[in-house]
């Protein structure tokens, strides 16, 4: 007997979805890696090819589309209402318009943004450092209002990322959280979480790298999460400075190992570098560099010190570790440095080796591009970095160039958006009404649902315990269970009620398609799919158009038109019922298609 379940239209079109999915990110039908697991390193089998690209072949969107679609969190119909209104006879000459707009992003009126989070009513994200140390560590609070920072952190961040016009600058900010990256829900770190956000990433985003550098180095954050804040004289702690070489400069790329320094091959005459400039780094130059930064620590009560007690940076003479050092080949005498010195002196040979400079390029070109960008790209951005090593606007001047590359505007596919990345486009696609902000009561509110999925998906903000940051390569997200939690996720965002029960819709799929098509007569179900695929995918890729609107007609007629009414649980009327449903259950599948998937 034939199973009627097995072959309905509606399994049929998800079994499709989800073939078409794994193919288009280049996996066989048994290929599988494990979980992504949040906070920890995926695990992936060796064999994988990190450069993988997709081996499906299908339309690519519009020009317009792909460029905004990368350089944001998402295209939609306002932003590219938006970019259409530029001036300039051509798509290019529209995109440096754009461009020239979004890095400056303090002349982009961003009023929808801003009264979501005056709406809010976020407490601690106004708050000095000071008064989030004594009102949320010195004053011992319950657990949730010790947490409150990082949580308010958290939601005006997912705020911004859907709703603030200012797209460019807060995918910055996602990047350099994720390359300076710090365990924001860590107890100790929680408490002044929203300091290192407003204080310390946000004003650098599009800075300079230096400047960033040395202001992360001295945060609270990044003092407490790598130990630093504990380092001095011969008994320093070394967790920072390994992280700072190998994870914020120079990249593991250029480790030599624990071998002997003068070893190490020396690169070329360098003229932001003098003298013997080692091609990498070998272990003594990490304890070298700990050394150099004994005594740089914050204010936190300790028992020599008990009444500095704010939280805030401080540099103790008499914890620095004063001998002379070798770092990288430079000197560094020992006694006679003013204060801080020897540390600034660690960060201004990092930033000008050239290993540093390409390291970084390939980061952003990889972020902006796709898995694999090519070496000529990588080298143009690495040249943008050493030559703008004093540039307020360095990262800037490199953004640009990326972003203006023949490679950024014709690469497509190469590489997967991210499960936040996906969610919240999808969020930007849909027009919802969804501001999230923290609750303490015993309710299971949307906000505490929506980055439960997130965090299932192993992609939560601030979330990733160790310090490299969440990945960028396809190949960590791939997993059939990352995937899985990733698809959930998307089904879901059609559903989304205020309530979670039977209030009103935060993405009213039913309203804006109705609204969208007032006749009843031209609500066909290749009509309404062309509308949705329009606004989430900005064009109508086959085969997902195709596969979709067969969901959506079912048994109708080709041409029918569908009735849609309006939003009912009317028991007496569950054809309705039902018709509404699948129309919601088909803009999620376009969501969970292959092709939104892809960047």
């Amino acid at each position: 007997m034939t199973n009627a379940l097995a072959t309905s239209p509606v399994l049929e079109g998800r079994r499709s979805l989800f073939t078409l999915l794994r193919a288009a990110i280049g996996l066989d039908a048994g290929d599988d890696v494990a979980m992504h697991r949040p906070g920890k390193d995926p695990i992936a089998a060796a064999a994988n090819d990190p450069d993988a690209v997709p081996g499906a072949d299908f339309a690519n969107p519009p020009d317009r589309v792909r460029w905004l679609g990368k350089a944001t969190f998402g295209f939609n119909t306002p932003l590219d209402a938006e970019f259409l209104g530029l001036p300039g006879a051509t798509m290019d000459a529209k995109w440096q318009a754009w461009l020239d707009q979004q890095l400056n992003p303090a002349s982009i009126a961003d009023a929808d943004c801003t009264a979501r989070l005056a709406a809010g009513a976020f407490g601690t994200l106004g708050k000095t450092l000071q008064q989030l140390w004594a009102d949320h560590v010195v004053a011992d609070p319950p657990y949730f209002t010790r947490m409150l920072p990082a949580y308010e952190t958290e939601c005006a961040t997912l705020i911004r990322a859907v709703y603030s016009k200012r797209q460019l600058f807060e995918r910055m900010v996602n990047f350099w959280h994720d390359h300076f990256s710090v365990f924001g829900f860590d107890y100790d770190i929680a408490p002044i979480f929203a300091h290192y956000d407003r204080d310390v990433i946000r004003p650098n985003a599009f800075g300079n790298f230096r400047t960033l550098l040395e202001q992360v180095a001295t945060s609270t954050a990044m003092q407490l999460y790598l130990d630093n804040y504990a380092s001095r004289g011969a008994d320093f702690n070394e967790n920072y400075a390994r992280e700072l070489i190998e994870l914020h400069t120079l990249g593991v790329a250029n480790y030599f190992g624990p071998g002997d320094p003068f070893q190490v091959p020396c690169l070329a005459t360098n003229i932001h570098c003098p003298g013997s400039v080692p091609a990498g780094y070998v272990d003594n130059d990490v304890y070298e560099a700990a050394a150099a930064l004994t005594g740089w620590t914050i204010r936190n009560g300790y028992w020599q010190y008990p009444t500095e007690n704010d939280g805030a940076f401080t540099y103790r003479a008499d914890w620095h570790d004063r001998r002379n050092k070798i770092f990288l080949g430079m000197y560094i005498p020992p006694n006679n440095q003013p204060a801080m010195q020897d540390g600034r002196d660690v960060f201004d040979r990092l930033v000008a080796h050239p290993g540093t400079a390409k390291f970084i390029a390939t980061k952003m070109c990889r972020r902006f591009v796709g898995d694999a960008p090519s070496e000529a790209l990588v080298s143009a951005v690495t040249l943008d970095f050493a030559n703008n090593l004093a540039a307020p606007d360095q990262i800037a001047r490199m953004l640009r160039t990326i972003l203006t590359s023949t490679e950024f505007k014709n690469a497509w596919g190469s590489g997967m958006r991210r499960p936040f990345e996906m969610t919240v486009g999808s969020l930007r696609g849909l027009g919802g009404n969804f501001s999230p902000r923290p609750d303490n009561t015993n309710a299971w509110t949307m906000t505490e649902r929506f980055v439960y999925q997130l965090q299932l998906c192993g992609h939560r903000s601030f979330n990733w315990g160790p310090p490299n940051g969440y990945p960028d390569r396809q190949t960590a997200w791939a997993s059939t269970g990352s995937l899985a939690m990733t698809l959930k996720i998307l089904s879901w965002l059609p559903e989304m009620r205020v309530d979670n029960n039977n209030g009103a819709f935060v993405n009213d799929i039913l309203g804006q398609t109705t609204a969208a098509f007032p006749t009843v007569a031209a609500r066909t179900a290749g009509a309404i799919i062309g509308y949705w695929c329009d606004r989430l995918l900005g064009h109508r890729p086959e085969p997902t158009y195709g596969v979709v609107t067969n969901f959506l007609q079912q048994n109708a007629a080709a041409g029918e038109a569908l009735e849609l009414g309006t939003d009912t649980w009317n028991a007496n009327n569950l054809k309705l019922h039902y018709t509404q449903q699948r129309l919601r259950s088909a803009v999620g599948m376009i969501l969970m298609s292959s092709d939104n998937f892809r960047r």
